[in-house]
C-alpha cells in the first residue's frame, strides 16, 4: 500500500514539476519581452515621475538614452534569467524522478547564487540608472539615487539560505553514497 502511495506522489511531483519547468521557460521569454516593451513604450512624463521624483526633470528622451536604459535593464534581468534556468533544471530533474542527486544540489546552489546576484545587481542598478537618465541634464540637475528595499534584502537572504541548504543536501548526499558502499 505504501509503495502505491509513494508512486502516486512521485507521479504527481513529476507532473507538477513539468508544469513549473514550462512556467520557468515562459517567464524567461516574458522577462526579456517585458523589458524591451517597457523601455520602447515609456513616455517622458512617466520617466520623470518614476526616476526624477520631482528633484529634476529630463527634458527629452532620445533614442540613444532609451537604448542605454534598456541595456541597463537587460543587465538587471540576466540574474533573473540565470535563476530561472537553474530552477527549470531543478524541476526537470524532479520530473525525471531525481530528487537528491548531485545535479539537484548544483541547480539549487545556482538558484541561490542567482538570487544573491540579483540583489547585488539591484543595488548597482538604481544609482547607475538614475545617473544615466539624468546625464543629459545641466549640472545641478543630475541625480543619483541609492536605496535598499525589502525585495533586495529578501533576495539576498533567500539566496544565502538556499546556498546553505544546497551545501547541506550535498553533504547528506555524500554520506548516503558512502553508506551505500559500506558492506
Amino acid at each position: 500500500m505504501y509503495a502505491t502511495y509513494q508512486e502516486a506522489n512521485q507521479r504527481r511531483i513529476g507532473r507538477i514539476s513539468r508544469r513549473f519547468a514550462g512556467v520557468c521557460s515562459a517567464l524567461m521569454a516574458g522577462a526579456l519581452a517585458l523589458v524591451v516593451i517597457y523601455w520602447a513604450t515609456l513616455d517622458l512624463a512617466t520617466l520623470n515621475a518614476k526616476w526624477m521624483d520631482g528633484v529634476a526633470v529630463v527634458p527629452a528622451f532620445p533614442p540613444l538614452l532609451r537604448g542605454a536604459c534598456m541595456a541597463l535593464s537587460l543587465g538587471l534581468v540576466w540574474p533573473v534569467l540565470l535563476g530561472l534556468v537553474h530552477l527549470r533544471r531543478l524541476f526537470r530533474l524532479y520530473a525525471e524522478g531525481v530528487m537528491f542527486g548531485e545535479r539537484n544540489v548544483a541547480a539549487l546552489r545556482g538558484f541561490g547564487l542567482s538570487l544573491a546576484l540579483f540583489a547585488l545587481a539591484q543595488l548597482l542598478y538604481t544609482p547607475i540608472m538614475a545617473l544615466t537618465i539624468s546625464s543629459g541634464n545641466p549640472p545641478g540637475q543630475r541625480l543619483i539615487s541609492v536605496g535598499i528595499d525589502a525585495g533586495v534584502m529578501v533576495a539576498a537572504v533567500a539566496g544565502g539560505v538556499l546556498m546553505v541548504i544546497a551545501w547541506v543536501m550535498d553533504e547528506a548526499r555524500k554520506i548516503n553514497e558512502d553508506q551505500q558502499l559500506t558492506v
